[in-house]
């Protein structure tokens, strides 16, 4: 018996607080996939993606094997395309981030699903289509969330 990591809860409940949000509610919103097709069809999206996890050593040892500290690291790719310029896909892309960061920050603990969370930082790009003359500007943002596995 225990209470392990419910990481596909922690998925959908981060889905859920953006789509709740009227600060990000217009972004389409995906979980571990790569929507290649149509995806400059929907102009703003961002991507949920698990990218890994670290166990601190330090909480380990205090925990005599009954509970397991993780950092896990959720990666949000927000993308936002324009058929104006690389200026109007970054200008979109640079607010929707800042939007998707401060409903992350009044969420600090994903809907009760993690004892915190913090931002980390992460690559910023664009790039143009040239087959659809379609700009796309593209953010990464890590979401390190402090989760434990209890074994009782």
């Amino acid at each position: 018996m225990g209470t392990p990591v419910d990481y596909g809860g922690i998925r959908d409940q981060i889905k859920s607080i953006l789509e709740g949000d009227a600060r990000t509610s217009g972004a389409a919103i995906f979980i571990e996939e790569d929507p290649q097709f149509g995806l400059s069809d929907v102009q703003q999206a961002i991507v949920i993606c698990l990218d890994g996890r670290t166990a601190p050593p330090a909480a380990q040892r205090l925990a005599a094997g009954m509970r397991t500290q993780y950092h896990l690291q959720c990666v949000l790719v927000t993308v936002y395309f324009s058929m104006e310029s690389f200026k109007a896909a970054c200008d979109g892309r640079d607010t929707l981030l800042g939007q998707m960061e401060l409903v992350l920050m009044a969420n600090r603990t994903i809907g009760g699903k993690a004892t915190s969370s913090w931002l980390e930082g992460g690559p910023m790009f664009s790039v143009r289509n040239p087959q659809t003359n379609v700009w796309a500007a593209v953010a990464e943002t890590t979401l390190t969330i402090d989760v434990q596995a209890v074994n009782t």
